[in-house]
């Protein structure tokens, strides 16, 4: 009776100290732009109890919605992925809650055609912003969030979406800090330029996701980005990683007009996250 009711005890316990393969699907296939976002995954399982496995599996013509669905199959190529947040998301997988760049995602800074520059920047408040239609991805979890401001949004896919810029359809490309230096240094984008002097902010960011079915997973990210906090490690990355070095430095957020926006009600439970996961400067923590 007694090894029977040890046996369920462990078998009921998370498996955190064991050997799990983890297998993430890289949106675009483009390991560059997502670089810091994949060493959070690789310092999260160095810090974790266990010794894992990382594959990365580049997905680069599947929408984000495709990706879901492959979490949620069996036998599928990824048991892991990241994205922006969503209520939907949310609920239909396990998130991990601790948001892979302190927030810095919400901090959305606007792509343009070079020659443009100059008469785009008469955008200094939402007002302003509401009369220009603004370029972003089918299925992208931030839509609704732009779209509850009132901003008018033109969807397509990611890779049409840079074409479409250059044609004008739409006049400017929304992008996180962290993704749209390395994006515009592309020598086919010398044409492109960031709009200076202005950025949208929102409480938003990154999540790992992973199927309902694999709590094991979900418990053994969440440990290890809990231990890499706990321990220094977490913002000791997060400062010296180029790619947020870089982008802290070339976006100079606090020479630029922030125009907050609302969050919807169903994303509420973004704001619940703890403080300390979130980044924070004096001049813009009212933003958070």
């Amino acid at each position: 009776m007694l090894r029977c009711l040890t046996l369920l005890l462990l078998l009921q316990m998370p498996a955190l100290a064991g050997a799990a393969e983890f297998r993430v699907g890289l949106l675009h296939g483009d390991a560059e732009v997502f670089d810091y976002e994949l060493s959070v995954l690789r310092l999260a399982l160095a810090h974790a109890p266990g010794e894992h496995s990382l594959r990365v599996v580049p997905l680069p013509d599947a929408t984000q919605e495709r990706v879901f669905s492959l979490l949620d199959s069996p036998n599928a190529p990824i048991n892991l992925f990241f994205s922006g947040y969503s209520p939907e998301r949310e609920r239909r997988l396990l998130q991990v809650n601790v948001p892979l760049t302190r927030g810095l995602l919400g901090y959305r800074l606007f792509l343009v055609k070079a020659s443009r520059v100059q008469e785009l920047s008469e955008i200094t408040d939402i007002e302003t912003l509401r009369r220009h239609a603004i370029g972003s991805g089918i299925g992208w979890p931030d839509n609704n969030i732009l779209a509850v401001n009132g901003l008018k949004l033109v969807t397509s896919r990611y890779d049409n979406l840079w074409r479409m810029l250059e044609m004008e359809r739409f006049d400017l490309f929304h992008r996180g800090v962290q993704e749209i230096y390395t994006e515009l240094d592309r020598p086919q984008r010398s044409n492109l330029a960031v709009l200076p002097g202005v950025a949208v902010v929102f409480p938003f960011d990154y999540f790992f996701y992973v199927s309902r079915q694999r709590r094991e997973l979900h418990d053994i990210l969440l440990t290890g980005l809990r231990n890499a906090y706990q321990s220094g490690a977490f913002m000791a990355h997060f400062r010296s990683h180029p790619a947020i070095r870089e982008a802290l430095a070339r976006a100079q957020l606090e020479e630029r007009t922030l125009i907050p926006l609302q969050l919807p009600e169903t994303y509420q439970s973004l704001t619940k996250i703890p403080a300390r996961y979130w980044y924070r400067k004096k001049s813009l923590a009212q933003h958070h």
